[in-house]
């Protein structure tokens, strides 16, 4: 729990990178938490009114925040100082958002206006047409439009050229009083769809007219999405049902009933076959669209899952989460084959040894769990660390297990006598990711220090520091196949390096994960705005880029023969994609709340 707020909390975002979150208040102040210890960073003193919205650069080293103060204010994340104060808006101001390119951040207003902010000269402009207070604001995916929604009948919907900054459509036809709440372009940039309280509206982008009103819901509209491929449209509603609708005739194909609360959200997967639905009952249901049946419903973790890895043989994925447990998945039928207890506290990190059967755990109450995943019971309780444990790894034999921690530290640990070999001291702050080295017996570290070491395994020492990373090292891989180290830092830099001389040979901004494949040669890395990029690992060039997931990223692995990347996405949703096609093969969506 983040206590620290002395009134309402009115909006709440993560970092980019998922290790902060920023919570903006009644109480006038913005705090920044860490994540992983819940303590807070800083509090941000400026504002004189509520803050109504909070939102992060794309780069992740800004804060905006709107304020009832009528100011929009630009906040550095690293110091806490406020580098800019946004005025101009007549009222208060009830969202932020930036751009894509991160350079300007757009505001709506109760004074019924959009203002586009140059966030290092704090030069705007003003979009004015609106005849009420500001409620939704959203960039195309090419960043070169805005559309935006506001209350009332009149004039509740506009598109904006970012170029000239001119009303390209003022699209009529809500007639809800409340006017229009939510705003969204397809996939492709080519469409909007847009909500009030019970009607659905689809518009044509460049002729700016309504091609199709989706009217069926008799409770106000929680949700809208896009199918992949752009033709389908999915809406979820507080009448507990999920509808279907076809965007070429206007048709709902079906109406889903089976929730016995409000439906929170929808997803597709990527043949349209089927949908994903969460509720506030509690319950994730997966539906056949065709036959507008329920296959599956899963109740899955109690909170936000942490990460996941897939099995060396392919036929399960395990899970581990904020509720303290470790979840084995069928991969075949999505189905729950175990869930693993043991930890007092948030699990934040599981390995899978090389033959697949047995699985290790690392959890904020500083412990490892060894556990055999044919019959779930926990083989051993591996305790020594003095702080959090952030990543396990086995060796390629399996004998032998690596944890890292913050309490600054490595350790080796024998596997069937549960037993630690060494422990490995260096660095200054916490370790928080490892990787073996087959060739050579030696261990990876990288550190919050922003340093990777080189450590050699049977003598307990370092080898060799690489620096060049500006901030925390979030992420180690090693390529065999080109003797090179792959790096992740909080900065989203992901840098290959040269293990024999310890050089940097590339570096790639705006990458959130990444996994390197198995039979060589590719490395694929997962953004912040949920595109999956597959990487050459020799020339640097970007062989493939996977789009699908409408969230951040934050966890990525190839399959055992290398022809398949899965990433998890705090979209809600495991996405399988086939490295030689480019296909994305398979979605698992049966999950309640986000991979973190």
């Amino acid at each position: 729990m983040l206590e620290g707020h002395r009134d309402r909390v009115k909006s709440m975002v993560y970092s980019p990178n998922g290790t902060q979150i920023a919570s903006g208040s009644s109480d006038c102040t913005v705090r920044l938490w860490d994540v992983r210890t819940g303590r807070c960073i800083h509090t941000l003193k400026a504002h004189v009114g509520w803050i109504r919205s909070v939102a992060y650069s794309p780069q992740g080293d800004q804060l905006a925040s709107a304020s009832n103060d009528k100011t929009v204010k630009i906040w550095d994340v690293e110091s806490g100082e406020c580098c800019r104060a946004l005025v101009g808006h007549t009222h208060f101001v009830s969202g932020v958002i930036y751009l894509p390119t991160g350079d300007y951040v757009a505001s709506r207003s109760n004074d019924s206006t959009v203002r586009i902010w140059d966030v290092k000269t704090g030069y705007h402009h003003v979009l004015r047409g609106h005849s009420g207070p500001m409620t939704s604001l959203a960039f195309s995916p090419q960043g070169d439009q805005l559309a935006s929604a506001s209350t009332f009948i009149r004039n509740n919907l506009r598109i904006w050229d970012m170029t000239t900054g001119e009303c390209r459509h003022d699209l009529r036809g809500h007639t809800d009083a409340i006017g229009v709440i939510f705003v969204m372009y397809s996939p492709n940039g080519s469409q909007l769809v847009s909500s009030d309280r019970r009607d659905v509206r689809l518009w044509d982008v460049d002729r700016g007219v309504c091609f199709h009103v989706l009217k069926g819901h008799t409770d106000s509209i929680q949700c809208v999405v896009y199918s992949p491929q752009g033709d389908l449209i999915a809406s979820a509603s507080d009448d507990k049902t999920v509808r279907v609708w076809d965007i070429a005739t206007g048709v709902c194909q079906q109406t889903l009933v089976g929730h016995s609360d409000k439906v929170t959200s929808v997803m597709f997967s990527p043949k349209e076959k089927r949908v994903a639905s969460s509720s506030e009952d509690r319950t994730v249901r997966l539906w056949d669209i065709v036959a507008g049946t329920s296959q599956h419903t899963s109740s899955g973790h109690n909170t936000g899952i942490l990460g996941v890895k897939c099995s060396p043989r392919g036929d399960n994925v395990a899970t581990c989460s904020l509720d303290r447990t470790v979840r084995i998945w069928n991969v075949e039928t999505g189905v729950c084959r175990h869930v693993l207890r043991g930890h007092t506290n948030r699990v934040i990190c599981v390995g899978y040894s090389p033959q697949g059967d047995y699985i290790a755990s690392g959890s904020w109450d500083k412990t490892v769990r060894l556990w055999n995943i044919e019959s779930g019971a926990s083989t051993h309780t591996l305790e020594g660390h003095t702080d959090s444990i952030n990543a396990v790894v086995y060796t390629h034999q399996g004998d032998q297990l690596a944890s890292c921690s913050d309490d600054t530290t490595v350790r080796l640990w024998d596997v069937k006598s549960g037993e630690c070999r060494h422990i490995l001291t260096g660095h200054t702050k916490s370790a928080v990711d490892i990787v073996y080295i087959p060739n050579g017996n030696r261990l990876i570290s990288g550190a919050v220090e922003s340093t990777m070491r080189i450590w050699d395994v049977d003598t307990g020492t370092c080898n060799n520091t690489l620096t060049g990373h500006s901030r925390w090292v979030t992420r180690v891989a090693y390529v065999p196949q080109n003797d090179a180290i792959v790096s992740l830092d909080d900065l989203e830099t992901m840098r290959f390096w040269d293990v024999g001389t310890g050089e940097c040979r590339y570096a790639f901004r705006g990458q959130t994960a990444f996994a390197h494949s198995p039979i060589g040669g590719q490395v694929a890395s997962g953004g912040n705005n949920g595109p999956v990029k597959v990487w050459d690992t020799e020339s640097g060039d970007c062989l493939w880029i996977f789009i699908g997931h409408r969230g951040r990223v934050y966890d990525i692995v190839y399959s055992p023969r290398g022809d398949l990347v899965a990433s998890a996405s705090y979209d809600k949703s495991v996405r399988l994609w086939n490295v030689t096609s480019g296909q994305c093969q398979a979605v698992i969506q049966d999950f309640q709340d986000g991979f973190r």
